[in-house]
């Protein structure tokens, strides 16, 4: 006798697993459907965000510093042109006519916004916190959908039907679809479903079969792979891999306006060594003048005169040789700024104008002590210190035996049904305990002792990195105190070079100086001159690199820099 199936049975076991298909299939398709222009904005929210959340825990970096833009190219036409043309160039004068005056301000802005490198390191920074979204998204629930579809038409075992002679093909329409999702919850359990169906129609006779069947699963692991530490390591790595990334980011940047300004100064000081040589190769044309009219009244011998002439030559070779490196310099710094090479600029000079010799304000001690605390890498190597800690945790819970409790789920429909209903009185479950006493554990003691070891490098690595802390600093301090002296001495320098200049001159408009003593005088003037602009650059360079050895040289967004230290900021 044929069984009847109460209909509110049918009415709640058809509900619910069509409710989850439903939604399962629908969260696929959309997925399916996205652009590639959607992922990326999609990838793009998630990065940012989690930029954004965790620059609030570094110093020096800014949150509108973060997003990746592709920068325009430079746009020049807002610089004034240089008022005045230079002569000291020569023939290559050219190439500063109509030139854009490029101030320092103006460099670092442009440096920040299109250098190569700093967009770089953005991009790095970037795909730091890309996997960090990955290794999330392995703690969320991930579902999954797919399904194929059958036509087929069969007319290998067939039937005569009484009264015909054509054979009678059997054709049939199938489809078969399934939908679930996998998620790894904290506690190292696993949690996944799989709803499938099958539908099989027979188009002769229009007959139809559904089948359906609900599994739901879950493993609880008890020792081995169980608990949130376990099962959270990746992905608190990868969060501390994001923060870290973010230190390295100040850092850098800290670094790339110091290497920007010490460029810019060195485009300055090779065009101010342009200027000079050019000065002495007018003094030596001017004193070669003057030696040949005395020659003329057998007042010089050929012999003085030939000296003069050939010291004039190699003043000039100098001269030229200063031009080719001066351009060079520039070319080059163009590319640094993400300029182009053939654009005409030139840099402001009168920012030369603008240095002093200043005093830090703070001891050497002090210096340290501020370093110790301020600094990112610092920091860094200390929570180093706590991953490799975390990691031998993690590693002993390896050596333990495998223990798991499963409990598993499943409910199907009615054998040959015509509905794809879920009855839900059709079920089965089941408990399970899974006990795994492997005796091989050498892979794994391998592992746990690799990680003491890790624990140890991590502890000597800390000490190495404040030790080098101190080093930079105390070069730093040692670069800052011997570049002050520097600039005292060539100061002395440019005046006894100016004072012995002008003896030499007015001994031989009188007619008792020696040619060797006038080209000496005249080529050590050049050298004191390029000395003192050197060392004026280099004190100011190392007082940057001071503050940015301390920790405390902070980046604006336009690439200008402050100190926090009183009577130091630009």
């Amino acid at each position: 006798m044929e069984r009847t199936r109460p209909p509110s049975r049918r009415q709640g076991g058809d509900d619910f697993p069509r409710a989850l298909a439903g939604i399962l299939i629908f969260i696929a398709s959309s997925f399916v459907s996205c652009s590639p222009q959607l992922y990326q904005a999609r990838a793009d929210r998630e990065a940012y965000a989690i930029l954004f959340e965790k620059s609030d825990e570094v110093e020096n970096v800014e949150p509108e510093e973060l997003p990746l833009v592709t920068p325009a190219p430079p746009d020049l036409s807002k610089l004034l042109p240089r008022p005045q043309t230079d002569d000291f160039l020569g023939e290559f004068t050219s190439y500063e006519t109509g030139a854009k005056l490029l101030n320092l301000d103006d460099s670092l802005d442009k440096g920040i916004h299109h250098s190569r490198e700093y967009q770089s390191a953005k991009e790095g920074l970037f795909l730091a916190a890309l996997d960090l979204t990955l290794a999330r998204h392995r703690l969320a629930p991930i579902f999954d959908a797919d399904g194929t579809v059958t036509r087929a038409s069969d007319s290998r075992a067939f039937q005569l039907e009484e009264g015909m002679t054509e054979i009678v093909a059997t054709n049939t329409f199938s489809r078969t679809q399934s939908a679930g999702f996998n998620w790894l919850l904290k506690t190292g359990a696993r949690l996944s479903t799989d709803f499938t169906q099958d539908f099989l129609r027979i188009l002769t006779g229009n007959r139809s079969v559904n089948d359906s069947d609900l599994a739901v699963s879950l493993v609880q692991p008890l020792l081995q792979g169980g608990g949130s530490a376990v099962t959270l390591e990746a992905l608190t790595q990868e969060e501390r891999n994001v923060l870290y990334a973010l230190r390295d980011f100040a850092d850098f940047r800290r670094a790339f306006i110091v290497d920007l300004v010490s460029d810019y100064y060195g485009v300055l000081r090779a065009r101010d060594l342009v200027k000079n040589n050019f000065l002495a190769y007018q003094g030596f044309v001017k004193n070669v003048e003057r030696e040949e009219a005395l020659a003329d009244e057998d007042r010089r011998t050929q012999n003085q005169l030939g000296r003069l002439r050939q010291a004039k030559l190699q003043s000039e070779s100098r001269w030229i040789d200063a031009i080719r490196v001066y351009l060079a310099r520039l070319d080059e710094f163009k590319i640094t700024l993400g300029i182009p090479v053939d654009s005409k600029i030139i840099l402001d000079d009168r920012e030369l104008q603008k240095l002093r010799i200043d005093e830090p304000g703070i001891s050497l001690e002090q210096a340290v002590s501020v370093a110790l605390v301020s600094r990112p890498d610092l920091a860094t190597a200390s929570d180093q210190v706590a991953d490799a800690e975390r990691r031998t945790k993690v590693a002993k819970n390896g050596l333990l035996p495998k223990l798991d409790v499963a409990l598993d789920y499943n409910v199907r429909s009615d054998p040959n049904d015509t509905t794809p209903a879920i009855n839900r009185e059709r079920r089965r479950w089941s408990g399970s305990l899974d006990l795994d006493l492997p005796l091989d554990r050498k892979s794994e003691r391998n592992i746990y002792r690799e990680t003491l070891i890790e624990v140890d490098r991590a502890k000597r690595a800390e000490e190495l990195a404040r030790d080098r802390a101190r080093l930079q600093l105390y070069d730093s301090w040692r670069a800052l105190e011997q570049e002050r002296l520097s600039f005292a001495i060539a100061e002395q320098g440019v005046a006894l070079a100016t004072r012995r200049l002008e003896e030499q001159q007015l001994l031989g408009e009188l007619g008792r100086g020696e040619a060797r003593d006038l080209v000496d005088a005249q080529e050590d003037l050049v050298d004191a001159q390029n000395q003192r602009t050197a060392t004026l650059i280099d004190h100011t360079l190392a007082r940057l690199r001071l503050w940015r050895d301390m920790g405390i040289l902070y980046i604006k967004p336009d690439g200008s820099w402050a100190e926090k230290l009183e009577n130091e900021s630009r």
